[in-house]
């Protein structure tokens, strides 16, 4: 459809004239006016000034009109739920955020994303029928047949909580469910740090790790939809279980939760595995040399700090910031900590590299982003050892807002395939609004 050709390529490249759409498209310029007559009686395209032909007369220049309709952006994470509503040229509008509240139980945390959502839209004077897609990053895997959630570590009672159908029902515009990480690659590479690049992995360390990957500029899921589940990687002998946990070795290990528990087990504070960089295999198969820790973080030529931490920090209460403060001031313990942590890391990216050969590893979340910036070199050094081909390794651009940001890319990307569909249509209905309900218009990635 003409149209339809129109439509894009003023939305990637206006504001354009008539002749120029003429030209690119190598249609007659009677079909160009025609179709340019029918987007702008459908309010789809908008008169954006003129520009001098060199002929005497003034070309009128068109652009997409980026007020047709509006989208939702949701990122469910494990503190913060953070919603945006943008323009169908991504611009946001309205942002806002709660805690998640997790321990309160998927049916509640749900309910407050639906309170948030409404009044977010009341406060824009945004209508509903205004809404043509919402995008949503959800921890887990959210099965699209029947939308159990699975592997979601951190909110009690989600497996039941029906996030498509829930949103659909409540606000008639189609929904897209999408792994919280796998949301954020899509938004690093849309905005952030990986923009343009077509083989890609985002890793978020954070409460939990996981990878986010695009192969050849699309974004790989993986026949379960548990593509880059990177916490179940094992990185070491003495990681070796016995048993299947929704929390897997790795994320057990260099999450934020992780390198507190490894950091009281090693100074007695509670029980807890001690560290496993630094303890032989079990007893029950052969003894296995440690895992060298390359090049540890550098310990100031002064006696330990111990235990009794300056500044009065309470050891019992610490958490990951304070354990990678305790790192940088000194702190034996905690150095070792972290040194292991980065190590593990190390060995989880290389094993990542080897077998996708990506263009860039982008590092996000808290510990990630924590580990990058005192480790980027070491990271660098090993993977060099262990590798052929090492990608850039960078930091997230857009911190905690990638999950959002990559909503609102899924759902912009919904909307336009609504907006096309309609032009697409036998029998257009002009009268209407391009904004109509989510009836008959199919659900979930498309």
């Amino acid at each position: 459809m003409s149209k339809v050709r129109i439509l894009r390529l003023i939305k990637e490249n206006g504001p354009v004239s008539r002749a120029q759409l003429q030209h690119m498209l190598g249609l007659s310029f009677p079909a160009v006016a025609a179709a340019i007559a029918e987007l702008l009686s459908d309010g789809l395209i908008s008169p954006a000034g003129t520009v001098s032909s060199g002929l005497g007369r003034k070309a009128e220049l068109f652009e997409f009109n980026a007020r047709k309709g509006h989208v939702v952006g949701i990122d469910v994470g494990a503190r913060k739920i953070r919603l945006a509503v943008a323009n169908l040229v991504g611009n946001i509008l309205q942002r806002a955020e709660i805690p998640t509240l997790a321990y309160e139980g998927g049916p509640r945390v749900m309910d407050r994303l639906v309170t948030l959502l409404e009044g977010v839209l009341e406060a824009s004077n945004i209508g509903e029928s205004e809404l043509l897609a919402i995008g949503v990053g959800a921890p887990g895997i959210s099965e699209e047949k029947t939308e159990v959630n699975l592997l979601f570590p951190f909110i009690p009672s989600w497996e039941g909580v029906p996030i498509r159908s829930t949103l659909e029902r409540r606000f008639a515009a189609p929904v897209l469910v999408e792994n919280d990480v796998d949301v954020a690659v899509i938004g690093e590479r849309t905005w952030g740090a990986g923009r343009g690049c077509d083989n890609l992995v985002f890793v978020n360390v954070a409460v939990g790790a996981a990878a986010g990957i695009i192969l050849d500029g699309k974004l790989h899921r993986g026949v379960r939809r548990a593509a880059g589940e990177i916490g179940f990687m094992v990185v070491d002998r003495s990681l070796v279980r016995d048993s299947f946990s929704d929390q897997g070795a790795l994320e057990d290990t260099i999450t934020g939760p992780g390198i507190v528990r490894r950091f009281k087990a090693r100074l007695g504070l509670e029980a807890g595995r001690p560290a496993p960089l630094s303890t032989s295999a079990p007893t029950s198969a052969p003894a296995v040399t440690p895992v060298p820790v390359p090049v540890p973080v550098p310990i100031p030529a002064q006696p330990a700090v111990p235990a009794a931490t300056p500044e009065g920090v309470q050891l019992e209460m610490a958490d990951a910031e304070a354990v990678f403060a305790l790192a940088g001031s000194g702190h034996r313990a905690a150095q070792e900590v972290i040194d292991e942590t980065v190590t593990y890391l190390a060995m989880a990216l290389s094993n990542l590299i080897a077998v996708l050969d990506p263009e860039m590893v982008v590092l996000g979340g808290g510990v990630g982003l924590a580990l990058h910036s005192i480790a980027r070199d070491r990271l660098a050094e090993f993977i060099g050892r262990h590798v052929p081909f090492v990608p850039r390794i960078v930091p997230a651009k857009l911190g905690n807002d990638a999950g959002v940001f990559g909503a609102i890319a899924v759902a912009l990307e919904k909307a336009q395939e609504r907006l096309e569909r309609s032009l697409a249509a036998p029998v257009p209905a002009r009268s209407q609004s391009c904004s109509c309900s989510a009836s008959g218009v199919s659900s979930g990635p498309g």
